[in-house]
């Protein structure tokens, strides 16, 4: 039915344990087309409704009854109604997200769960960035079966969340995502575990959704087929099926390939733009889209050959142009998908803007992943909602001074320094009208700018992630209104290695002064504590909840913080933000307490 070959010398190739990768170079699946041919009935074949199942003659699985299945229907073919029109191409976007597990990892999950428990490993191993992991605990706890998941240290907690829940094994490693797949390659050998991931079978669960693409477009072959690239394996898997269909006879012709990788793990890009056909390896890669943050893909000479051979590209594109590519996707389309999944639309944005995207073709983007696998990176170049007391008046407020017109998310580049001395208000107001395209009301501009002179005062910069914290906060800033709104005179902290924190505060409240100190197991629990002991009258307070969000980079990064307390038993949140976290926290709780109700 199939023979294990080596992709560069085409030899067949052996192994005594379950690890189907070469040492030096990929291996892949040669399947018997002609006796497959001969086994299915074409025209029922065509006719048939496609799903993942549908496609089982095509698979190297010898007993069918054994797959793996979560019975997965076919992921949507969407024909754009807005971006295509505006780029003046026939656009579809292949929906992988609306796999079981959210991503398109999962076809070929099915089919290594399938084959590990067939060939009777004790256990599955591999090295992921995420979607894999979640797709291979969750086919492995189908199959009944231990599967260890080795992780870059910094994965993103909504995929590892999948994960624990599926029962997979979580180890996290200090290095690479390659660090991690030398590590499961070692395990898979030592252990006699079925190493699963960017390998030869996967391929053949990947390279159903070119089936899909053909069948769900009544045979008609697109121009183009758009797929971002991590390990390079599914654009592989996206030739692999294109040219399976035209050796059966489905199809006269294979589509173009282009596969976009983040600028900052370029490999493919680097080698296409120097016509060599093998890769070369960066020391790390740079970029917030995770999915595809491979510094050395496995499959990256395979995917580079199927570049060439069908006549396609490898581009690029910035985490901002990923970033307003999805931002674009989920607002004109409806297409929530994850930062890494946008980088085949930014192509298409890029390319148009160059005037060299060719009108009136057939073009399929791949959305590889659902949004909601990585909503870190929207929520760091997004403004959170203003907060208002629960009144229309409040409303009305933001409505009447278009409040609601202004952008709510920013795609520049987040370490660009704005400010390095006191603006004026003007200059704030004209900066906040090029950013967000603003119309705040003069009391906001004022608030503003008074956080700016504040955060200036203490040494810091203003970036664009420090300006998008500060007028956030200026949107959750409250009028308090009451005039026995609680203030802090000052506070002073101490703290000691392996010691106790020692904190004091001086808070004012109607013309009062009230002044605490206590003692905590670090600043903030210290000064928490004091606050809550200085704080006037007769009221209680517990602190339930306490969060910290840093959006910049640096040791001198805006520090948000959110903290939720009980206030003589019911609930209150306070917010702020600063350069330095123990202030930060003071200011936080001072939100809390003042909470009108």
């Amino acid at each position: 039915m199939y023979q294990l070959i080596d992709f560069k010398t085409k030899q067949t190739v052996t192994t005594d344990d379950f690890v189907f990768a070469g040492e030096d170079t990929p291996w892949e699946v040669k399947m018997d087309l002609e006796k497959i041919k001969r086994r299915i009935n074409l025209d029922y074949f065509t006719q048939a409704a496609p799903c993942l199942s549908k496609y089982l003659p095509l698979m190297p699985i010898q007993e069918p009854a054994n797959f793996v299945s979560l019975r997965e229907s076919a992921t949507p073919l969407v024909r754009s109604k807005v971006i295509g029109k505006a780029l003046g191409i026939d656009l579809y976007f292949k929906v992988e997200g609306k796999n079981p597990t959210g991503s398109f990892k999962d076809r070929g999950s099915a089919v290594d769960i399938t084959l590990a428990k067939e060939m009777g490993a004790k256990g599955i191993v591999l090295a992921s960035t995420g979607n894999m992991a979640a797709s291979c605990s969750c086919y492995a706890a189908a199959a009944k079966m231990p599967c260890f998941i080795i992780v870059p240290e910094g994965v993103s907690m909504s995929k590892l969340a999948q994960v624990i829940s599926f029962g997979g094994k979580i180890i996290q490693v200090k290095g690479s995502y390659n660090d991690a797949a030398d590590l499961a390659y070692k395990i898979a050998k030592s252990k006699k575990f079925f190493l699963a991931g960017d390998y030869a079978f996967r391929v053949e669960g990947q390279k159903t959704a070119a089936f899909e693409i053909i069948d769900q477009m009544l045979f008609q072959v697109p121009d183009e087929v758009v797929v971002p690239v991590g390990c390079g394996t599914n654009l592989t898997a996206y030739r692999k099926g294109f040219e399976e269909y035209q050796a059966l006879g489905l199809i006269e012709k294979n589509p173009r390939l282009v596969g976009v990788q983040a600028t900052g793990a370029d490999t493919l890009e680097r080698a296409f733009s120097n016509n060599e056909k093998e890769i070369k390896p960066l020391k790390s890669a740079n970029t917030s889209a995770t999915a595809i943050a491979v510094p050395y893909p496995i499959d990256g000479d395979k995917a580079l050959d199927a570049i060439y051979q069908s006549g396609g590209e490898a581009v690029s594109v910035s985490d901002t142009e990923m970033l307003s590519a999805q931002y674009e996707l989920s607002t004109q389309e409806g297409l929530f998908v994850e930062n890494a999944s946008a980088a085949t639309v930014a192509y298409l944005f890029k390319k148009h803007k160059a005037g060299k995207l060719p009108q009136g073709k057939k073009v399929v983007c791949v959305l590889s992943g659902e949004g909601l696998k990585d909503p870190s990176v929207v929520l760091k170049a997004a403004i959170q909602p203003p907060i208002i007391y629960p009144n229309e008046a409040d409303f009305d407020k933001l409505y009447n001074n278009n409040f609601f017109d202004n952008k709510t998310m920013v795609f520049i580049e987040q370490n660009e320094v704005i400010f390095a001395s006191v603006p004026t208000v003007q200059e704030v107001k004209d900066k906040l009208i090029e950013l967000f395209e603003a119309k705040y009301d003069d009391d906001f501009i004022v608030k503003v700018h008074q956080s700016i002179r504040h955060f200036l005062g203490k040494g810091k910069s203003i970036t664009v992630s420090d300006l998008q914290d500060i007028v956030q906060d200026a949107r959750e800033m409250v009028d308090h209104g009451a005039k026995d709104a609680l203030k802090v005179i000052s506070f002073k902290v101490a703290t000691a290695k392996d010691g106790i924190a020692e904190a004091e505060v001086t808070v004012e409240r109607d013309g009062q002064l009230y002044f605490a100190s206590d003692e905590g197991v670090g600043p903030v629990d210290a000064i928490i504590k004091a606050l809550t002991k200085a704080c006037p009258g007769e009221v209680s307070y517990k602190l339930t909840d306490y969060k910290v969000q840093i959006r910049g980079q640096g040791a001198d990064a805006v520090v948000y913080v959110e903290l939720k307390m009980l206030k003589s038993g019911l609930p209150s949140v306070g917010k702020a933000i600063s350069p330095d976290i123990i202030q930060a926290s003071v200011e936080a709780f001072i939100d809390a307490y003042n909470i009108r109700r």
